[in-house]
């Protein structure tokens, strides 16, 4: 938005319109990123089904409902990225940026910002706008001013949260975290009753509202009124002096110079300046409930960010829910359509022959659902055949293709994520710790944008109360500051001094007092160990200089630092007792806070010493440490090879022996069956050769007989006709004929037994098929 002068004459009626107006632009430029943010958030709070596809399979009247399984998998990664961002919460660092500025004011600043954020819990300020920026991409939380009593004028700094993020909107801004924003709202959709009570004599009837046309439903729904803090920075131009004496002053200042303060120095040069003024206005849609102007040169909003894109000019802003959505809602699909399988398939029945279950028939009608200890069965059926116990049918078999597909997807959820198992504290068995540590920097590095983008916006709420404490802090007062151990001291500050930092002589002694408002500071983040951490790393080192110590006094002091760093109980008693016998330079030292004396410099430097010594002397010792650990890593890691190298010897043994057992197995049931079918056929041709000469001998006896008759018949017809002689050449002829007869059958016999008993003499080979498919042969002499 362009500012000008004419802008800042504008009446009630125009901030209305101008807040109205911009209002709507940031909710129509943003509305659909934020639909898609209130998707992102739905679906971590376990709303993960479409709605449409939820309705359809939760709402099938005709085969029933099915389930819709939702199995959080997004929430530990998340909770794993925002307790990390919370243990390592930046710290806000004050630091002089000209000469007017002082080094001592900068530590009284910080310790000052300490204190507000102690007061203020900001942690859960940072953390619910860090929280809101993992899940959906953006966060906020805000900078005001609260009087310190009800019946005093003094204000102090608060650090709060913004709990909703989509009732905060910044305007246009590039940078992440809002500091160049020029206006910014916060909305409150106010229950009628309490806005009544709170603002007595304002607008609420509903035709007080209906001028505002199509947005009227937003401002006013009939139960409640929606109200808008809004912030705008308004530029005023003035002239800027550059005098002789080097210094600048508005044209409005050189014109008041006083006269006690000499001949005005000459002009040297001029230029027009613009001066921000930040307003302040909270408002309904059709009127202003209260204004002030506002020190500061920045919106009092603070923006935190997840991931950030610019598509086609428009920003574009997710968290860490949105790039597994697909994958996490295709597990739910998968988890579900197993369960709905599992439950639709049937339970196993027991099978058993009828009249089995006649003794205890309602137990074994039960069985599928009620575990009895003792089932008795009828051990015949109803013809009294004995019969074997019922036994169970198989279970249906477990989709396992569609649990290996889970396991797949799984994986696509971390690869989306850039997480692994590492980061959540799982590892496997197989992996090595090196390659665990690997696994977990790799996540630590994927998500650490999110940490770093909160240090950004903190760093800007250290530029804002460092801007804003000059004001607010603006009449002479003692303030508490808070140091990085948590302890409380005070602090004079006077805001009528000349310099940042001046000592005074009072009867206490030396004293200092600061003047924030004088020279400029810049701010800076730190991100690291809690002071808890350093605290503990520091009373490990005072322990080690103070066993090396040489004289009696460095090692009380040493022991006195130890105690004072340590968390055990009685520590502070402890460290009050050994504070009484420190040398009388060392507690002066400590007492007056004045630079330190020669001698316990030279303490100190003969203490350094010492410590460069022993941490020279614990490198050495960490060397041979750690080719001692790279030494016994090599045995391991032979005795582990070895290992690896036995158990799959015997592995290879065990099948080798199970191959053979198997195989000696079947070559054992081919035996047998070969056996079995050579009788077979033994028996089989010894039952044609029994019926082959039984055939022979009834041939014969029929031959036999044949030949007897024919010679009784042949002998009578002789004795009938010898005495005829012309009857003897047929006779003779008719013998002949017999005998040629008889021969040919003789003939046709012995050639039917020599084919009998070649066709016994030949080799027959029968062939046999294990179960395993082996072919086995056998021959038959």
């Amino acid at each position: 938005m362009a500012y000008d002068a004419e802008s800042n004459k504008k009446g009630d009626d125009g901030v209305i319109e101008e807040a109205r107006k911009l209002l709507r632009y940031c909710m129509d430029d943003e509305s659909a990123e934020r639909a898609k943010m209130m998707d992102d958030l739905r679906f971590c709070t376990l709303d993960q089904w479409p709605t449409d596809i939820r309705r359809e399979r939760e709402g099938d009247i005709e085969n029933g409902p099915r389930p819709c399984l939702t199995i959080d998998k997004i929430n530990q990664y998340i909770v794993q990225v925002v307790n990390d961002m919370r243990q390592g919460k930046p710290g806000i660092n004050v630091r002089p940026q000209d000469d007017a500025a002082d080094v001592e004011t900068a530590k009284i600043l910080k310790g000052l910002i300490r204190n507000i954020e102690d007061q203020s819990k900001a942690d859960i300020a940072y953390s619910t706008a860090g929280e809101s920026a993992a899940k959906i991409g953006l966060g906020y939380f805000r900078v005001v001013a609260e009087y310190v009593a009800e019946d005093s004028f003094d204000q102090e700094l608060v650090i709060k949260p913004l709990p909703n993020t989509f009732a905060v909107y910044l305007g246009p801004h590039i940078m992440p975290d809002g500091s160049d924003a020029k206006h910014g709202f916060i909305l409150e959709s106010m229950a009628m009753e309490e806005f009544k009570e709170n603002y007595p004599k304002a607008k609420f009837r509903e035709e007080d509202f209906e001028d505002l046309g199509e947005y009227y439903t937003y401002w006013h729904t009939g139960e409640t009124v929606t109200v808008v803090e809004y912030y705008c920075l308004r530029k005023t131009s003035h002239t800027l002096y550059f005098l002789a004496d080097g210094t600048t002053m508005t044209k409005e200042d050189y014109d008041k110079w006083p006269p006690e303060a000499g001949v005005k120095p000459t002009v040297k040069d001029e230029r027009t300046s613009f001066k921000e003024q930040l307003k302040w206005y909270k408002m309904t849609g059709i009127e202003i409930l209260e204004q002030r102007d506002l020190p500061g040169k920045y919106i009092p909003i603070v923006e935190v960010i997840g991931r950030e894109s610019n598509v086609e000019g428009k920003r574009v802003l997710w968290g860490l829910v949105r790039p597994a959505k697909d994958s996490l809602r295709m597990y739910n699909y998968f988890a579900s359509t197993i369960t709905e399988k599992m439950g639709l398939a049937p339970k196993a029945p027991f099978v058993g022959a009828v009249g089995q279950f006649e003794t205890a028939g309602d137990k074994w009608r039960k069985s599928n659902r009620v575990n009895y200890a003792v089932l008795e069965y009828d051990p015949i059926d109803v013809h009294g055949n004995q019969v074997p116990p019922p036994a169970r049918q198989g279970a249906t078999p477990m989709e396992v293709a569609l649990l290996n597909q889970m396991q797949v997807i799984e994986h696509d959820v971390q690869t989306s994520l850039g997480m692994f198992k590492a980061a959540t504290g799982e590892s496997e068995s197989q992996q090595s710790g090196r390659a665990i540590l690997a696994l977990q920097r790799e996540s630590d590095t994927g998500t650490y944008h999110f940490g770093a983008n909160l240090g950004v916006s903190i760093r800007h709420c250290g530029r804002i109360l460092v801007d804003l404490i000059p004001h607010y802090y603006d009449t002479r007062r003692i303030v508490r500051i808070l140091g990085e151990d948590g302890e409380v001291q005070t602090a004079m500050i006077d805001p009528q001094q000349q310099a940042a930092y001046q000592q005074v002589q009072t009867p206490n002694g030396v004293q200092g007092i600061f003047n924030p408002g004088v020279g400029k500071y810049d701010v800076s983040i730190t991100v690291g160990p809690s002071y808890n951490t350093k605290r503990m790393e520091a009373a490990a080192t005072f322990v080690e200089m103070a066993k090396g110590a040489a004289d009696p006094a460095s090692a009380a002091i040493l022991r006195y630092l130890v105690m004072r760093n340590s968390d055990t109980a009685g520590s502070d008693e402890a460290a009050k007792l050994l504070k009484t016998m420190l040398p009388p330079q060392a507690l002066q030292a400590l007492e007056s806070k004045q630079p330190i004396p020669p001698e316990a410099q030279a303490m100190m430097m003969q203490a350094q010493q010492q410590v460069a010594q022993m941490q020279e002397g614990l490198q050495k010792l960490a060397q041979e440490n750690l080719q001692l650990k790279a030494g016994a890593q090599t045995d391991m890691a032979k005795i582990q090879a070895d290992h690896d190298a036995k158990m799959k010897q015997l592995a290879l043994e065990r099948a080798v022996a199970e191959e053979e057992a198997k195989l000696a197995r079947e070559k054992a049931i081919a035996e047998i069956e070969l056996k079995r079918m050579t009788c077979e056929a033994d028996v089989e041709m010894e039952g044609m050769k029994l019926g082959m000469e039984k055939d022979t001998a009834m041939k014969k006896l029929d031959f036999d007989k044949e030949v007897k008759t024919r010679e009784m018949m042949m002998n009578a017809e002789v004795e009938k006709e010898a005495e005829a002689e012309k009857v003897a050449p047929q006779l003779i002829d008719s013998m002949k004929s017999i005998v040629q007869e008889f021969a040919q059958i003789v003939a046709q016999q012995q050639e039917f037994q020599n084919k009998l008993v070649s066709e016994m003499s030949k080799k027959k080979t029968i062939t046999a098929k294990s179960s395993t498919g082996t072919t086995l042969q056998a021959t038959i002499q």
